[in-house]
């Protein structure tokens, strides 16, 4: 029996959750993946105008096409065009942060993951999919299969070489409240790594650097960060979401959480003030994550065996 074929549709930016999907699709030897969509280079839509990345983290997919801002359809006819007649697709899926097919493809099992519930529309996804998996079951419609965010083995793992020289992290957007936070934080006397760019190596060694991993999700979302810093085994503080229960985690034994930043506050310092506590969770919070297998490569596994391809 031959290769499963998936056409893997997405917006290439250097970082995205579909480098993620990419990954886990690339290191299944049963899999032959083409991907297809809009390529950025090394540039990516953070802080307003943009941030360039490292040139490093630039790969084009299998057929790149321009980047058009607010354009988030592409014809299924002309990708096809692109692609050996003789090569046809068991899978389109397409991975959602904002662009999808003009029309249902003709070809295979149409399926999205969608991968922004909690700000994009994906009315029009759904209507031409066969299968919508939605990342943000907090934001889910009734026909929708439930998928929770995941961390990549090859990208987010414990360092021992990394010497532990600060406190505290947060790799992400300034948003407003974390902005806040961290002053907090900081003028209580916990040193903070607080940077927006840090992508892959650079985004694992920084949070390597640190005992206690924050998190304080932008729309009450249970984002990846919380997998991914559970897999390198830091302490996470976040903000109580309400699907974290749902997703299998406990307070206070995988997580430390908050609903105010006068508690988030508190809980760093409780933390950072009890290494046993804190280490605690940490191990509890990796082992949680890793032995149930809380991966990109799980939730491939996951959506071919709801499809019918497994």
């Amino acid at each position: 029996m031959g290769k499963m074929k998936i056409l893997c549709l997405s917006i290439w930016y250097p970082l995205a959750i579909a480098r993620y999907w990419e990954n886990a699709m690339k290191r299944n030897p049963n899999i032959d993946l083409i991907t297809v969509g809009s390529y950025t280079g090394n540039w990516i839509p953070w802080g307003g105008t943009g941030m360039s990345l490292l040139d490093k983290y630039a790969r084009p997919p299998t057929y790149p096409l321009p980047f058009k801002p607010n354009v988030g359809k592409v014809s299924y006819d002309f990708v096809r065009a692109q692609i050996p007649e003789q090569w046809k697709p068991d899978l389109v899926l397409t991975i959602d942060a904002g662009i999808n097919w003009t029309h249902k493809p003709f070809e295979g099992i149409v399926a999205t993951v969608g991968t922004d519930g909690h700000c994009l529309d994906y009315s029009h996804a759904r209507s031409i999919s066969d299968y919508f998996f939605n990342m943000h079951p907090v934001y889910s419609m009734s026909n929708d299969n439930l998928l929770s965010y995941a961390f990549d083995p090859g990208v987010h793992y414990a360092m021992s070489d990394v010497e532990k020289d600060t406190d505290a992290v947060l790799i992400g957007m300034p948003y407003e409240q974390r902005v806040q936070w961290v002053k907090r934080l900081r003028a209580a006397g916990v040193s903070v790594l607080f940077e927006n760019g840090p992508v892959f190596d650079e985004y694992r060694e920084l949070n390597n650097r640190a005992r206690i991993g924050l998190n304080w999700s932008s729309m009450d979302d249970t984002n990846a960060r919380c997998y991914e810093l559970c897999a390198m085994r830091l302490c996470l503080v976040t903000n109580r979401t309400p699907d974290l229960k749902r997703a299998g985690f406990e307070e206070d034994r995988h997580y430390l959480g908050f609903s105010s930043l006068d508690e988030a506050v508190s809980k760093v310092l409780y933390a950072k003030n009890n290494p046993e506590i804190r280490d605690m969770i940490a191990n509890n919070g990796y082992q949680f994550v890793t032995q149930n297998n809380m991966t990109y490569d799980n939730l491939i596994q996951t959506i071919l065996k709801e499809i019918g391809l497994q």
